[in-house]
């Protein structure tokens, strides 16, 4: 598994690059989780691993040699997964909330984990609670 970094303008893709997270750590700035939910969905019924996910930033920053990677002490994990839940989670809440489409201020990456290093200072008020068919027993 490598990092993948998407550089665009506008909707083309200009260029891409693959980063090991054994060697990087990635600092995104201005993120924003993003998820295709029909195809989350699809991949979480039918069990068959499909790109339905990922963190869109304004920067990203690779931290390795010259600039030390940053200590996740003490950080709240956010994750995605479509073969065991169709959407983003954060660490702390339970499963309570879908946390698609929330702004962060910075993540950051260890080894194959993102944390939060920084919240976005907003509304939380387009959080939406989980549709329980999709709960089951899922456990993290």
């Amino acid at each position: 598994m490598h990092w993948q970094v998407r550089v665009k303008q506008g909707s083309k893709t200009v260029d891409v690059y693959y980063y090991n997270p054994n060697e990087y750590q990635l600092e995104m700035r201005g993120c924003r989780l993003r998820n295709r939910p029909n195809k989350a969905k699809k991949v979480f019924e039918a069990g068959v691993h499909d790109v339905s996910g990922w963190v869109k930033c304004e920067e990203v920053m690779l931290r390795k040699d010259f600039y030390p990677t940053l200590p996740i002490d003490n950080l709240e994990r956010v994750f995605y997964n479509p073969l065991r839940d169709p959407y983003w989670r954060r660490e702390s809440d339970s499963n309570e909330f879908i946390w698609d489409e929330s702004e962060y201020a910075t993540l950051i990456t260890s080894g194959k984990q993102v944390y939060i290093l920084e919240e976005r200072h907003c509304s939380f008020d387009d959080l939406r609670e989980i549709d329980s068919k999709y709960l089951g027993d899922f456990k993290v």
